[in-house]
């Protein structure tokens, strides 16, 4: 049996896809104010529905319904295989991913990950659902994860779901490294410079390792 580490990156439908699900602006909500001529609230309504589109556009990545699986780290702990799983076709991305997640005996690999049952493991869900892909039996079960679902968020906040840390600041306190970008510009990069964009997930698959050894995550 595998212990898999892995990290999923997304990025936003396509912009004639999101034009389609972009909310209905309204005027009469923007606040004018003591403004009186009828130029500048023109100018300021317009301007509120320009942000009003940037917005929307801007947090596509991060909801199923309007964002998608860009590319998907995997690192096999026994073998220390890196791969990458990243695809045009967003279906075969996640049926390659399902696939390695898939063990021995109708069981599943042991899957770390850091915020993956509040982040990565549920947006692997809907976009699956949403091309009809089953998902192995196992990870989730009814209202819960599966016992070989690891997230290092919850082994860090020990119950206290007010504690704070992202991946990058637990591992510069655990001094086991640092990020070496910013996800909010990986759909970008994936398109632009394909190997920084590997280096930056493969970074951050390191850096989850890490942290999981220095958690003494045993699975």
């Amino acid at each position: 049996m595998q212990t898999i580490v892995f990290d999923v990156e997304t990025g936003p439908l396509a912009e004639s896809e999101l034009s389609a699900l972009l909310p209905p602006f309204d005027p009469a909500e923007v606040k004018t104010g003591n403004l009186k001529d009828p130029a500048k609230i023109a100018e300021k309504i317009a301007e509120a529905e320009a942000n009003h589109r940037r917005d929307f556009f801007d947090k596509a990545a991060l909801d199923p319904l309007t964002g998608r699986v860009i590319a998907i780290g995997i690192l096999d702990l026994e073998t220390d295989a890196f791969s990458i799983i990243g695809h045009d076709d967003e279906a075969r991305t996640l049926r390659e991913f399902w696939e390695a997640a898939r063990g021995e005996m109708g069981r599943i690999n042991p899957l770390i990950g850091f915020n993956i049952c509040n982040f990565d493991l549920p947006f692997l869900f809907r976009r699956s659902w949403k091309h009809r892909i089953a998902v192995p039996f196992g990870i989730r079960r009814g209202r819960y994860w599966g016992d070989q679902v690891v997230d290092l968020r919850d082994a860090w906040q020990l119950g206290d779901r007010q504690a704070r840390g992202s991946l990058d600041s637990i591992a510069k306190h655990l001094g086991v490294g640092a990020k070496n970008g910013d996800g909010k510009a990986f759909a970008e990069l994936w398109q632009s410079d394909r190997k920084k964009a590997e280096a930056y997930l493969r970074n951050d698959i390191d850096l989850t390792a890490k942290v999981a050894d220095a958690l003494g995550i045993v699975v």
